[in-house]
C-alpha cells in the first residue's frame, strides 16, 4: 500500500516487560505499521484491517486475537467508528478489541519479513545490501517486496515502483514472475490465519 513505510511483527497489549514468542506473557502478536498520513490516511488502513481478518470471530486465545492498538485520542475514535460500521454493515457482532497501545516490543528476527525470508534468491541480496538484521526489518523495500510476496497488493501496483526497490534486474524478473502467478487470483489482502467461515 502507497504510504506504508515500514512494518514489523512484534508483541503489545501486555503489561510485563519484555515478552518473547517462547514467553508471550499477556500480550499480542501484532504488526506495526508505519506510515505518512500525507499518503496513506488511518482510516484508509482501518479498511484494510477490517477486510484483513473475520471480525465476527471470537478468539478464545490472548496471543492470537483480533486487536487495533491505537496511539492517539483521534485513532481511538476512528478505530472505534469503523468498528461501529463493520457491525453495521455486516449486521454481526464485533470480537475485534480496541485498546490504547502500551510498550510495543518487536518479534525475534526470525519472525520479521515472513514471506521474503521463503525467498531463496531475494533473501540473498536482502543479505548483501543489509548484513544486520536491524538494517533489514527496518528497510521499507524489505517491507514492500514482503507484502507483495504475501499477495497484499495488486500486481500492477508492484510493475509501478519495481525499479525502486533497490533489486537486481533478475531479481526484479523473479519477483514480478512469483507475485504475477501466485497472485494471479488476488482479490484483496489476506491474512496468514484461516478466516471462520
Amino acid at each position: 500500500m502507497q504510504g506504508v513505510y515500514r512494518t514489523s511483527a512484534g508483541y503489545a497489549g501486555g503489561s510485563e516487560p519484555n515478552p518473547s514468542y517462547r514467553m508471550m506473557k499477556d500480550y499480542t502478536e501484532t504488526v506495526q505499521v508505519e506510515f505518512n498520513p500525507q499518503e496513506v490516511s488511518y482510516r484508509q488502513l482501518l479498511e484494510v484491517f477490517w477486510n484483513s481478518h473475520d471480525s465476527a470471530y471470537e478468539v478464545s486465545s490472548r496471543q492470537y486475537r483480533n486487536a487495533i492498538f491505537y496511539l492517539t485520542e483521534e485513532q481511538r475514535i476512528q478505530a472505534e467508528q469503523s468498528r461501529d460500521l463493520v457491525s453495521q454493515t455486516k449486521n454481526r457482532p464485533v470480537y475485534t478489541a480496541i485498546e490504547k497501545s502500551g510498550d510495543y516490543y518487536p518479534a525475534e528476527d526470525y519472525h520479521q519479513k515472513y514471506y521474503l525470508r521463503r525467498m531463496g534468491e531475494l533473501i540473498r541480496e536482502f543479505q548483501q545490501m543489509y548484513p544486520d538484521d536491524d538494517q533489514f526489518v527496518a528497510s521499507t523495500s524489505a517491507a514492500r517486496i514482503n507484502g507483495y510476496l504475501g499477495c497484499n497488493s495488486k500486481p500492477e501496483d508492484l510493475q509501478k515502483e519495481i525499479g525502486l526497490l533497490g533489486l537486481s534486474p533478475t531479481a526484479q524478473e523473479h519477483l514480478v514472475e512469483y507475485v504475477s502467478t501466485a497472485c494471479s487470483r488476488f482479490e484483496g489482502l489476506t491474512c496468514p490465519a484461516p478466516k471462520k467461515k
